[in-house]
C-alpha cells in the first residue's frame, strides 16, 4: 500500500484527514504494509495523475481511493478479516452521518486556533501558496487571526461537550474499544498536536483523558 499524505517540516505531519486513515490502518493491523509519501500544497502532481487533488489518498494494488471515509469504507470492506473499524453496516451511515456534522464546524473554529503554528511548519516553498489560499478562505490574515485565536479556545471546547457525555460512562465513543468514529475527532487532535503548543483541553476534562487512551494506540 501506497498512502499520500501532506508534507511538513521534521516529519511534522499533521493532516487531521490523513490522521484519521493512519489510526484506521493501524487499527486494520496494515500500518506495517503502508510506504507513507509525502505531497506538498503547492504541488501535487504526484497525485493529479489520477483525478486527486487532496490528500489523504490511498493506492492499494493498483485501486486508488480518495477522501477519508471513503478510503475507511475501503478498508473495512476489502479487508473484512480484519478488525471491523464500524461494527456493522448500519453504524456506517451513523458514522458518515457524525462525519458530515463534525468536520466542518470543528474544522473552521480549530483553524482560527492553529493557522499561524501550521504555517510555521509546513515547507518553505508551500509558504506562498498556503497563506494565499488560508487567508482567503478565512478573510483575515494570518496574523490578525492569530491575535485573536485564544477567543476561540473556549468555543471549540463548547463544541465538544456531546463528546464528553458520551465519554463520562465510556472508554472511547462506541464503548470499551475505539473504532473510525473515535479516529474522526482524534484526527483534528493530531493536527494541533503536531503544529501547535496551544493548550485545547484541561487536564481533569475526560477528553484529555480519552486523548491520552488514542495516544496510547
Amino acid at each position: 500500500m501506497i498512502f499520500y499524505e501532506l508534507d511538513a517540516k521534521n516529519e511534522q505531519y499533521f493532516s487531521p484527514y490523513s490522521w484519521r486513515i493512519l489510526m484506521a490502518l493501524n487499527h486494520k493491523n496494515l500500518i506495517n504494509n503502508v510506504e507513507r509519501v509525502p505531497v506538498k500544497f503547492s504541488d501535487k502532481s504526484i497525485i493529479n495523475h489520477q483525478g486527486f487533488n487532496k490528500v489523504p489518498v490511498l493506492e492499494d494494488n493498483g485501486t486508488w481511493i480518495g477522501e477519508s471515509l471513503e478510503i475507511a469504507k475501503y478498508l473495512e470492506f476489502t479487508y473484512p478479516d480484519k478488525p471491523t473499524l464500524f461494527g456493522n453496516k448500519e453504524n456506517i451511515h451513523l458514522t458518515s452521518l457524525i462525519n458530515l456534522m463534525l468536520d466542518p464546524k470543528i474544522l473552521g473554529i480549530l483553524a482560527r486556533i492553529i493557522v499561524a503554528d501550521v504555517y510555521e511548519v509546513i515547507q518553505p516553498e508551500d509558504k506562498i501558496y498556503f497563506k494565499e489560499t488560508r487567508e482567503k478562505l478565512l478573510n483575515k490574515t494570518i496574523e490578525e487571526i492569530e491575535k485573536d485565536s485564544k477567543k476561540f479556545i473556549p468555543i471549540f471546547q463548547k463544541e465538544l461537550n456531546p463528546f464528553r457525555k458520551i465519554l463520562n460512562t465510556n472508554n472511547y465513543f462506541t464503548g470499551a474499544k475505539p473504532m473510525y468514529c473515535d479516529y474522526i475527532l482524534f484526527g483534528f487532535f493530531m493536527w494541533a498536536r503536531n503544529t501547535s503548543k496551544k493548550q485545547l483541553l484541561e487536564k481533569n476534562d475526560v477528553l484529555w483523558h480519552w486523548r491520552d487512551r488514542m495516544l496510547n494506540l
